[in-house]
């Protein structure tokens, strides 16, 4: 591609880099501006990936006309702003997962998103894995049967990291901790292939970290479609990602190795995918073709910027996935009972 899309970095610590990276690996995006607060900050980041400009504010980035989209990696609780002051000056707007820190925010970002007909996409990257665009497929072709259950954990040791320094530290800044960091991939992953959540029953406890969320959740999903699932979220252990799904035909065991997370090209090298098919005591090894998530999703955003693809995973998605995690945590404030996602997007204000 001779005519790069051109985009610029909002917010540049450490997901701001792998997100960097995974552009560099492609052909189809030029990195041309990038703005954070710190001058020290875009002065390091614009030496490390080559960029030739940084803004010294986010209103001098968004006047830039050169500009096409921009992608947000500042702290949750800050999207909102950060995004409809950019949909305002007319740029596209990718953001990482979650969409917002609250579902008040998130839906008047699908509004907002709606109002300007911009282009506008969230990382879920984790529906793009290999195993998940797999277990996809044997969906569509009948290979599994009918799912009845399906068993996901998303858990890593930050929460045994955390200090009060760090913006995940605080209940009101990363609220259920876990769950709204990982567990939110999961709940788009899920939905994505089982269809939509319909009401959620969530346990948490806070055991082993000094911070103010928890590190242990365990909730139960209900779908529309009568499956349920069990997702596990914690903050006190090493990394785990995993999914399974069991059918009438098949069973599917997805297991991806979390230290290579952030290097999204080499992920499947670490993973594995085993299938049991009835009748069948031993688990077979499914073939994992290679992705790159971040990448992908990326050079998706920058082509639709163009009218050459369409976004996969945009607000109404989004919403829906942070709606799932609100559900849990207003299960746990009723000591378990059942949540409706409904509920909680109408109480939100609704998508619109």
């Amino acid at each position: 591609m001779t005519d790069k899309v051109r985009l610029a970095s909002v917010g540049l610590g450490r997901w701001a880099r792998v997100l960097a990276r995974g552009a560099g690996r492609g052909d189809v995006i030029d990195l041309v501006s990038c703005f954070s607060r710190t001058e020290e900050k875009r002065s390091a980041f614009q030496e490390e990936y080559g960029i030739p400009r940084a803004a010294s504010t986010y209103e001098e980035l968004l006047a830039d006309d050169e500009i096409e989209g921009v992608l947000v990696t500042t702290p949750n609780d800050t999207h909102r702003g950060v995004i409809e002051q950019a949909l305002e000056a007319g740029k596209a707007v990718y953001t990482d997962k979650p969409i917002a820190n609250t579902m008040e925010d998130a839906t008047a970002i699908a509004r907002a998103v709606k109002a300007s007909g911009n282009v506008f996409a969230v990382g879920h990257s984790a529906r793009r894995l290999s195993g998940a665009r797999v277990m996809q497929r044997w969906l569509a072709e009948g290979k599994l049967g009918e799912v009845s259950i399906a068993e996901a954990n998303f858990s890593n040791e930050r929460g045994l990291e955390l200090t009060p320094d760090n913006w995940r530290w605080y209940k009101s800044k990363s609220p259920g901790g876990p769950l709204i960091q990982l567990g939110v991939h999961h709940a788009d992953n899920l939905q994505a292939l089982l269809g939509p959540v319909k009401k959620v029953n969530c346990t948490t406890k806070r055991l082993y970290t000094d911070a103010e969320i928890p590190d242990a959740t365990i909730s139960v999903l209900e779908f529309e479609a009568g499956m349920l699932a069990y997702l596990g979220c914690g903050w006190a252990s090493p990394g785990v990602y995993t999914l399974n799904l069991l059918g009438t035909k098949a069973n599917l065991f997805y297991d991806l190795d979390f230290t290579h997370w952030d290097e999204s090209h080499l992920a499947d090298k670490y993973s594995s995918l085993k299938s049991q098919l009835h009748g069948q005591s031993e688990r077979e090894t499914v073939d994992l073709p290679a992705t790159d998530m971040f990448c992908e999703q990326l050079e998706e955003f920058a082509l639709a910027i163009r009218g050459e693809a369409k976004v996969e995973v945009g607000a109404d998605e989004a919403v829906r996935a942070l709606a799932v995690i609100y559900a849990a945590l207003e299960s746990d404030e009723r000591d378990g009972a059942a949540v409706e996602v409904a509920e909680i997007i109408e109480q939100a204000g609704g998508i619109g």
